[in-house]
Protein backbone atom coordinates (compact mmCIF):
# COMPACT_ATOMS: atom_id res chain seq x y z
CA UNK A 1 0.00 0.00 0.00
CA UNK A 2 1.37 3.51 -0.72
CA UNK A 3 1.96 5.32 1.68
CA UNK A 4 1.57 9.59 2.10
CA UNK A 5 2.93 11.31 5.16
CA UNK A 6 0.68 14.68 6.51
CA UNK A 7 2.69 17.07 8.01
CA UNK A 8 0.40 19.65 10.27
CA UNK A 9 1.27 23.67 11.06
CA UNK A 10 0.75 25.07 14.32
CA UNK A 11 -2.05 22.80 15.58
CA UNK A 12 -1.76 18.83 16.16
CA UNK A 13 -1.69 15.74 14.44
CA UNK A 14 -5.27 14.81 15.48
CA UNK A 15 -6.84 18.37 14.77
CA UNK A 16 -9.07 19.61 11.92
CA UNK A 17 -9.08 17.23 8.72
CA UNK A 18 -6.37 15.60 9.21
CA UNK A 19 -7.51 12.09 11.49
CA UNK A 20 -10.63 11.94 8.86
CA UNK A 21 -7.81 11.89 5.66
CA UNK A 22 -5.93 9.06 7.34
CA UNK A 23 -8.87 6.89 7.59
CA UNK A 24 -10.74 7.78 4.19
CA UNK A 25 -7.80 7.04 2.15
CA UNK A 26 -7.91 3.31 3.79
CA UNK A 27 -7.08 0.87 2.52
CA UNK A 28 -5.66 2.06 -0.84
CA UNK A 29 -3.30 4.75 0.80
CA UNK A 30 -1.85 4.73 4.23
CA UNK A 31 -1.64 8.17 5.20
CA UNK A 32 0.60 8.91 8.15
CA UNK A 33 0.22 11.70 10.29
CA UNK A 34 3.37 13.46 11.67
CA UNK A 35 3.72 14.15 14.94
CA UNK A 36 5.77 17.54 15.42
CA UNK A 37 7.27 19.04 18.80
CA UNK A 38 5.72 22.33 20.55
CA UNK A 39 3.16 23.28 17.46
CA UNK A 40 1.97 26.05 19.31
CA UNK A 41 5.64 27.30 19.79
CA UNK A 42 7.36 25.73 16.82
CA UNK A 43 11.07 25.60 16.47
CA UNK A 44 12.43 25.30 12.63
CA UNK A 45 15.18 22.64 14.12
CA UNK A 46 12.77 20.42 16.25
CA UNK A 47 10.46 20.26 13.63
CA UNK A 48 13.03 19.64 10.71
CA UNK A 49 14.78 16.84 13.01
CA UNK A 50 10.91 15.17 14.29
CA UNK A 51 10.31 15.26 10.11
CA UNK A 52 13.35 13.61 9.07
CA UNK A 53 12.73 10.84 12.06
CA UNK A 54 9.28 10.00 10.85
CA UNK A 55 9.43 10.56 6.79
CA UNK A 56 11.93 8.49 4.96
CA UNK A 57 13.86 10.28 2.76
CA UNK A 58 13.53 8.07 -0.44
CA UNK A 59 12.82 8.90 -4.07
CA UNK A 60 8.65 9.47 -4.70
CA UNK A 61 7.95 10.02 -1.19
CA UNK A 62 4.33 12.66 -0.87
CA UNK A 63 3.90 14.67 1.74
CA UNK A 64 0.51 16.73 2.16
CA UNK A 65 1.26 19.97 4.32
CA UNK A 66 -1.32 22.49 5.88
CA UNK A 67 -0.02 26.01 6.86
CA UNK A 68 3.52 25.92 8.47
CA UNK A 69 3.53 22.17 7.63
CA UNK A 70 4.29 23.43 3.67
CA UNK A 71 7.48 25.49 4.65
CA UNK A 72 8.21 22.45 6.72
CA UNK A 73 7.74 20.17 3.54
CA UNK A 74 9.50 22.51 1.50
CA UNK A 75 12.80 22.02 3.57
CA UNK A 76 11.90 18.24 3.95
CA UNK A 77 12.64 18.40 0.16
CA UNK A 78 15.35 20.55 0.08
CA UNK A 79 17.80 18.74 2.53
CA UNK A 80 17.54 15.74 1.13
CA UNK A 81 18.33 13.72 -2.29
CA UNK A 82 15.55 12.78 -3.25
CA UNK A 83 13.60 12.60 -6.65
CA UNK A 84 10.17 12.76 -8.03
CA UNK A 85 8.46 13.64 -4.84
CA UNK A 86 4.63 15.01 -4.51
CA UNK A 87 3.55 17.59 -2.54
CA UNK A 88 -0.24 18.89 -1.89
CA UNK A 89 0.21 21.94 -0.15
CA UNK A 90 -2.82 23.69 1.69
CA UNK A 91 -3.03 27.23 2.72
CA UNK A 92 0.42 27.16 1.89
CA UNK A 93 3.11 30.46 2.27
CA UNK A 94 6.91 30.59 2.30
CA UNK A 95 7.24 34.39 3.60
CA UNK A 96 6.60 35.80 7.26
CA UNK A 97 3.46 36.21 8.44
CA UNK A 98 2.56 40.41 9.38
CA UNK A 99 -0.24 38.77 11.63
CA UNK A 100 2.19 36.38 13.26
CA UNK A 101 5.53 38.25 13.93
CA UNK A 102 6.72 35.30 16.50
CA UNK A 103 7.07 32.83 13.84
CA UNK A 104 9.45 35.71 11.53
CA UNK A 105 12.14 33.65 12.71
CA UNK A 106 11.05 30.07 11.70
CA UNK A 107 10.81 31.23 8.18
CA UNK A 108 14.22 31.83 8.24
CA UNK A 109 15.96 31.29 5.54
CA UNK A 110 13.55 31.05 2.84
CA UNK A 111 12.98 27.99 0.52
CA UNK A 112 15.06 27.52 -2.09
CA UNK A 113 13.02 26.48 -4.74
CA UNK A 114 16.42 26.25 -7.05
CA UNK A 115 17.11 23.27 -4.82
CA UNK A 116 13.14 21.60 -4.19
CA UNK A 117 11.66 21.79 -7.68
CA UNK A 118 14.14 19.43 -9.54
CA UNK A 119 13.50 17.31 -7.27
CA UNK A 120 9.27 17.49 -7.39
CA UNK A 121 7.10 15.95 -9.87
CA UNK A 122 3.58 16.69 -8.96
CA UNK A 123 2.69 19.41 -6.69
CA UNK A 124 -0.67 20.84 -6.06
CA UNK A 125 -1.54 24.41 -3.79
CA UNK A 126 -4.82 24.41 -1.97
CA UNK A 127 -5.82 28.12 -0.96
CA UNK A 128 -8.38 30.25 -0.39
CA UNK A 129 -8.67 34.29 -1.11
CA UNK A 130 -10.73 34.89 1.72
CA UNK A 131 -7.65 32.84 4.10
CA UNK A 132 -7.27 35.29 6.91
CA UNK A 133 -4.03 33.69 7.81
CA UNK A 134 -1.84 32.35 4.71
CA UNK A 135 -2.52 35.41 1.86
CA UNK A 136 -3.79 34.43 -1.52
CA UNK A 137 -0.36 35.91 -3.50
CA UNK A 138 1.84 33.79 -1.40
CA UNK A 139 0.02 30.89 -1.79
CA UNK A 140 0.07 31.73 -5.48
CA UNK A 141 3.36 32.36 -5.44
CA UNK A 142 4.44 28.85 -4.12
CA UNK A 143 2.32 27.63 -6.63
CA UNK A 144 4.25 28.94 -9.63
CA UNK A 145 8.17 28.49 -7.84
CA UNK A 146 7.31 24.87 -7.75
CA UNK A 147 5.58 24.57 -11.19
CA UNK A 148 2.61 23.05 -10.07
CA UNK A 149 -0.98 23.33 -9.99
CA UNK A 150 -3.13 25.97 -7.71
CA UNK A 151 -6.96 25.40 -6.54
CA UNK A 152 -8.32 28.74 -5.64
CA UNK A 153 -11.73 28.27 -3.93
CA UNK A 154 -13.20 31.93 -3.23
CA UNK A 155 -14.02 30.38 0.46
CA UNK A 156 -12.44 28.33 2.67
CA UNK A 157 -10.72 29.95 5.01
CA UNK A 158 -8.00 28.66 6.24
CA UNK A 159 -9.06 25.43 6.33
CA UNK A 160 -9.60 24.72 9.90
CA UNK A 161 -12.07 22.65 11.73
CA UNK A 162 -13.28 26.48 12.66
CA UNK A 163 -13.49 26.72 9.15
CA UNK A 164 -15.82 24.10 8.93
CA UNK A 165 -13.51 21.57 7.48
CA UNK A 166 -13.30 18.52 9.95
CA UNK A 167 -13.61 16.80 5.91
CA UNK A 168 -11.80 17.44 2.99
CA UNK A 169 -12.57 15.62 0.03
CA UNK A 170 -10.53 17.70 -2.25
CA UNK A 171 -7.51 16.84 -0.73
CA UNK A 172 -8.68 12.88 -0.18
CA UNK A 173 -9.24 13.40 -4.58
CA UNK A 174 -5.89 15.39 -5.08
CA UNK A 175 -3.96 12.51 -2.91
CA UNK A 176 -6.06 9.66 -5.14
CA UNK A 177 -4.71 11.00 -8.52
CA UNK A 178 -1.20 11.39 -7.19
CA UNK A 179 -1.09 7.85 -6.24
CA UNK A 180 -2.73 7.23 -9.68
CA UNK A 181 -0.16 8.47 -11.43
CA UNK A 182 2.50 6.72 -9.54
CA UNK A 183 1.25 3.76 -9.95
CA UNK A 184 1.99 3.44 -13.70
Amino acid sequence: MPTAYLIHGTSSRDDDWFPWLEEAAQPEIDVERIFLPDPYQPVQADWNEAVDDQIPAEDGVTLIAHSLGCVTALRFIERHRIAHANLILVGAFDQPLPAYPDLAEFMKPAPRYDKITPKVDQAVVITAVDDPIAPFDDAVKVANSLDGDIIARSRGGHFLASDGFTKFPLVLEELQKIMQKNSF
